[in-house]
């Protein structure tokens, strides 16, 4: 396989994969944005912020407004106060909001779960090594063209 060809292949299973997720989030009732920041709150081991969501996942300040706004009419959240802070909130599951997660999100775990363990542990580690080493490069590789422009 040429070069190309291996990046296409590679672009063809990222798009996949995230197929695979979107249809999930679809058949279980939610958006793409709505499973995603679920999945990050209740897979934190501290409540998040708005902001956290961005920073941390990456996701668009607008996607987390309006799908938090959206997650609050549902009363799957609620907001507390951050004390000490001027206007930052914390993202708390509601107990609603906990039994949702526990019966769409947490079945999403058990799938990763079972379809990661069907490698070796050795090949489990090798896949998350050599995939941290491809965002690495990517970010090098981004840092490089972004500086260019600026030069």
């Amino acid at each position: 396989m040429t070069i190309e060809e291996q990046l296409q292949e590679l672009k063809k299973l990222y798009k996949e994969s995230d197929h695979i997720f979107n249809n999930l989030a679809s058949r279980l009732g939610m958006t793409n944005s709505m499973f995603w920041i679920l999945y990050a709150i209740s897979h934190s081991e501290e409540p998040l912020t708005q902001n956290d969501l961005c920073n941390d996942y990456f996701f668009p300040v607008q996607t987390v407004n309006s799908t938090v706004t959206n997650l609050l009419k549902k009363e799957l959240i609620r907001l507390e106060f951050i004390p000490g802070t001027r206007n930052r909130k914390k993202i708390i599951l509601t107990d609603k909001g906990k039994k949702f997660v526990d019966e769409t999100i947490n079945k999403t775990d058990e799938i990763e779960e079972k379809a990661f363990l069907m490698f070796t542990e050795e090949e489990r580690d090798l896949y998350i090594s050599l995939f941290q080493r491809h965002i690495a490069y990517l970010k090098n590789e981004e840092k490089r063209i972004i500086d260019s422009f600026s030069e």
